[in-house]
């Protein structure tokens, strides 16, 4: 009898130990799982809040034919700020990617930040009169487009 109670202590100490393994590895998956809904939360959240629209009159866009230079102004409509550098947009005219050749903040000139309600410049070689599609990407993949006359 007393070798069938400690076979039953043994028995009942394993089950506890593998219960208290088992019950470890689902709270440590569990709180990775909340760790990572937290993360894209916060990713989602920062691209809600940003926004911004092109402002040039699409009648009139403006270029410099002897430097090959259209201008493009965009207005930060969000509520967290945005970068303004060459790196942080993209400008596709018709279809093709155009090179920036500088960005700049028109409202804090020099500043590499978009503050909401500031608007920014964005100078693109592109040399083409006519009308055209216009489309700005930002780097978190937002984008605004424009068809507008460039004289």
């Amino acid at each position: 009898m007393a070798s069938s109670a400690l076979s039953e202590i043994i028995l009942f100490v394993t089950v506890l130990i593998i219960a208290a393994f088992v019950a470890g590895v689902l709270l440590t998956s569990s709180y990775k799982i909340s760790i990572g809904i937290g993360e894209k939360t916060d990713v989602l959240s920062e691209k809600l809040s940003q926004d911004f629209e092109i402002v040039n009159d699409p009648s009139n866009i403006p270029r410099d034919s002897n430097l090959g230079i259209t201008t493009l102004y965009i207005k930060n409509t969000g509520n967290t700020q945005l970068p303004i550098t060459k790196n942080s947009y993209t400008v596709i005219i018709d279809g093709l990617v155009v090179p920036i050749e500088n960005v700049d903040n028109y409202n804090n000139p020099g500043s590499n930040v978009l503050y909401p309600g500031d608007v920014g410049i964005i100078n693109v070689s592109y040399n083409n009169s006519g009308y055209h599609k216009i489309k700005v990407v930002l780097y978190s993949g937002l984008s605004r487009e424009i068809i507008g006359y460039i004289p």
